[in-house]
C-alpha cells in the first residue's frame, strides 16, 4: 500500500522535529533554570504532536494486520485519531495559559476532527486516506509552528544588546 509509504516518511518528519525538542531543552531556559508557561506549554505541545503524528503514521499498518478490508482500516484510524485531536483540543482550551488567540487556533484542528468524523460517519460507508493524512498533517505542521515560536528571539531581545557587548542580564 502507497499509503503506508506516504505515513512512514512523515513518520520520520514528526519524529525528527520531536528531536529538536532536547536541543530546545537545552538552550532555551532562562537563567534562573525556569521557562514561562506559554514556552513550557509550547514544549509540551512540541512533543505531543510531533509523537502523535509518528502514532498514527505508524498505526495503520498494525490495524491492517487483523482487517483486509480498506474502508474499514481508515475508518477506524480516522475514528481513533478524530478522538485524539477532540481530547487534545479541548485540553488545549482548559490549559490557564490559553487566551483567546490560543482558543481561536483550535478551530483548524476542530474542523480536521469533523473531516475525520465525516470519513468515519460518511453516509457512503467508504472512508478513504485523504481525511486520515489531514489529520496527520496538522499534527506535523503543529509540531514544526510549535517549534519555530520556541526558538524565535523576539526583535525586542536582539536589538537591546549591541554585538559583541556583553549584558548583565543575558540569557
Amino acid at each position: 500500500m502507497t499509503e503506508f509509504g506516504q505515513l512512514f516518511a512523515i513518520a520520520q518528519i514528526a519524529i525528527a522535529i520531536s528531536g529538536f525538542a532536547a536541543l530546545v531543552v537545552a538552550f532555551k531556559q532562562r537563567r534562573d533554570g525556569m521557562w514561562s508557561a506559554a514556552d513550557a506549554d509550547r514544549f509540551h505541545g512540541m512533543l505531543v504532536h510531533g509523537l502523535s503524528a509518528a502514532f498514527f503514521c505508524i498505526l495503520p499498518p498494525v490495524v491492517a494486520v487483523f482487517t483486509e478490508n480498506t474502508e474499514r482500516l481508515w475508518s477506524i484510524c480516522s475514528a481513533l485519531l478524530g478522538i485524539q485531536i477532540l481530547a487534545q483540543s479541548t485540553l488545549i482550551a482548559l490549559l490557564p495559559s490559553s487566551n483567546m488567540y490560543t482558543r481561536l487556533g483550535l478551530i483548524p484542528p476542530l474542523l480536521a476532527a469533523a473531516l475525520l468524523g465525516a470519513n468515519v460517519f460518511g453516509g457512503d460507508g467508504l472512508a478513504e486516506f485523504g481525511p486520515y493524512l489531514v489529520g496527520i498533517l496538522w499534527h506535523t505542521f503543529q509540531s514544526g509552528v510549535l517549534f519555530f515560536l520556541l526558538i524565535r528571539v523576539p526583535a525586542t531581545r536582539m536589538l537591546s544588546h549591541p554585538v559583541g557587548e556583553k549584558h548583565e542580564n543575558a540569557t
